[in-house]
């Protein structure tokens, strides 16, 4: 029995002239800052953005999660005692095919092949005398055993470690050996990120973020931990982690791969994105100039220079602290930004919260490129000035609006929920947590489902919420018996081609006063539409459907008549045979 429903009607929308103004201004992408770069990169950005056609943003996230990596974990900046920061960089440039979002990548590469080459070549000259040494121990070895030499047994030579600086698709399971041996930090330049995170998700099950995603989560802060490998039950203890990570990825693929679980644990808020508008490609003329190409190899080189304190036999990232004034100018940010972040809905203001570190990191690599280039009053032990933390909270700035644009068009955040208020975005969330329960749900599951709705004299609320949605023609009321459900409603297309909720398949059904399930809540059928978008049928279609369900009715009644009578014939006892001598 269906019944209709009162719907409380909802505060008044803001104005849709200024909804429009407002929803164009968030999905226009800025032009990136280059004024903000230190003058060496801040060409070479230039330069390789019209080399390649493309847009600088491109360009600069990867060469700033390039830059960071070539620092690695030998620096730290410090807001206070309690609060420091590495300078470690996760950047993803999101792009179709063809749209050049690979050109950043592309420079990253040669901008340290150089030095991958040289790692390549002296591991291979020390596994050389490796293996000569080791086969010298292998007849010692055999002549002490046979008793031939009354000396001590021999040694065996240290396998030598290898020098690694670039890492692509790696499992953390195995980069945990290759940090161990290579403290300073590694740089995971992947052109196509979907296979690293598809290598967190083998470590979960049902799109939800597992262990292996909680521990890269440790290895963004820096922090140490230890894995037990699984094939020689051999625990690994890495003291000091720190993995940049810089590359590529679809947007679909992006949107596919962060679903509600995984956006929760965090690992999208920590990714620094753009995405370009994009343009069609042309032919160029422009090339980077050598003098620039060489100018910011030099600066890579005395990066990589850069060496830890030792303490206590161990290697430890020298911590720089702000100047006053650079500190005074942090704390202002961090206030007003703070105050910026509750405003956002949850998806947002976790990738907001995070954007007060990155300005330190920006800071920090700002500082050290500065002192690379022999800029007055900055050294790279010396604290950090204000220009360099004035130009870290800029770009962690324009990243933030990035973020917000990129969130909205990919619908992690929903901006258009934020403008109608508070009431619209819970009935959204609570659209989707339905959804994700088959399509309907009685006012009891709802009260055992999501937080907002748990508790006594929870009823008001829930039916508040439901109210939202069948006045936004998303869901409709059905009451069985003596308890009322909320079934969701199919939606047409929007004009981009999709659809906010899919037509039910599948429907919940309700519990009896008495606990058992009511006959007509457990048969599956499809939510009845609206009428003003359902199609008017003709009469001989009409006809055919009835005939068509009473034929239906007629053949399920004679099939149980027939198992009805197939089971009530008796069958003859079995004799059972003599049990064989």
């Amino acid at each position: 029995m269906k019944t209709e429903i009162k719907v409380e009607p909802l505060p008044p929308h803001i104005d849709g002239e200024l909804i429009e103004q407002r929803a164009k201004a968030e999905t226009v992408a800025q032009p990136f800052p280059l004024d903000l770069l230190p003058r060496v990169v801040q060409k070479y950005v230039k330069e390789g953005a019209e080399a390649c056609g493309a847009d600088p943003s491109v360009i600069a996230l990867p060469t700033l999660v390039t830059l960071a990596a070539c620092i690695g974990t030998t620096r730290k900046i410090a807001a206070k005692s309690t609060w420091t920061a590495p300078a470690i960089l996760w950047g993803a440039v999101v792009g179709n095919s063809g749209t050049l979002k690979s050109c950043g990548y592309d420079l990253s590469r040669d901008l340290l092949s150089k030095d991958e080459e040289r790692y390549q070549s002296e591991h291979e000259e020390a596994m050389k005398r490796h293996r000569l040494e080791h086969a010298k121990y292998k007849r010692a070895q055999t002549k002490w055993s046979r008793g031939k030499t009354d000396s001590e047994p021999p040694s065996e030579p240290a396998r030598p470690s290898a020098h690694r600086f670039i890492v692509d698709d790696q499992t953390l399971e195995s980069l945990v050996p290759v940090m161990q041996e290579n403290p300073r930090g590694l740089f995971q330049l992947t052109d196509e990120l979907r296979g690293f995170f598809d290598g967190m998700g083998a470590y979960s099950s049902g799109g939800r973020s597992g262990k292996d995603e909680s521990r890269w989560l440790s290895v963004f802060d820096a922090r140490p931990f230890s894995v037990d490998r699984k094939q020689n039950r051999e625990r690994i203890s890495v003291p000091m982690t720190g993995v940049s990570v810089s590359g590529t990825i679809q947007p679909s693929i992006l949107a596919n791969t962060f679903s509600p679980n995984r956006i929760a644990s965090g690992m999208l808020a920590r990714l620094l994105l753009v995405m370009p508008e994009p343009r069609a490609k042309k032919w160029t003329d422009k090339e980077m100039s050598l003098q620039t190409r060489d100018a910011m190899r030099r600066v890579v080189v005395q990066l990589k220079e850069l060496e830890h304190k030792i303490v206590d036999g161990a290697p430890q990232p020298i911590v720089l602290k702000m100047s006053r004034s650079a500190r005074q100018r942090f704390a202002e940010f961090v206030t007003s930004h703070g105050a910026e972040t509750i405003q956002h809905d949850e998806a947002l203001a976790a990738a907001w919260a995070k954007f007060e570190g990155y300005a330190m990191r920006f800071a920090l690599v700002d500082h050290l490129v500065r002192a690379a280039c022999g800029e007055n009053g900055c050294r790279s032990d010396g604290p950090v000035r204000r220009k360099s933390i004035e130009n870290g909270i800029e770009l962690s700035r324009w990243f933030a609006s990035e973020t917000e644009r990129i969130y909205a068009t990919l619908n992690f955040a929903k901006l258009d929920d934020q403008r109608e208020g508070p009431e619209n975005r819970n009935a959204t969330r609570l659209a989707e947590w339905i959804k994700s329960n088959g399509g309907s749900a009685t006012i009891r599951d709802i009260n055992r489902g999501p937080r907002r709705y748990r508790g006594s004299n929870k009823e008001a609320l829930i039916r508040e919420d439901c109210n939202t949605l069948v006045r936004d023609n998303l869901a409709e009321w059905e009451n069985s018996r003596s308890v009322s459900e909320i079934v969701l409603l199919p939606t047409e297309c929007d004009g981009d081609g999709t659809q906010d909720l899919p037509e039910k398949t599948k429907q919940v059904s309700p519990k009896s006063p008495e606990g058992s399930k009511s006959s007509s809540a457990q048969e599956t059928h499809q939510p009845r539409r609206k009428k003003k978008r359902r199609k008017p049928l003709e009469a001989s279609s009409v006809n055919q459907s009835e005939e068509t369900a009473d034929s239906a009715v007629e053949k399920a009644d004679g099939k149980r008549r027939h198992t009805q009578k197939k089971s009530s014939k008796k069958r003859p006892p079995r004799r059972r045979r003599p049990p064989t001598e």
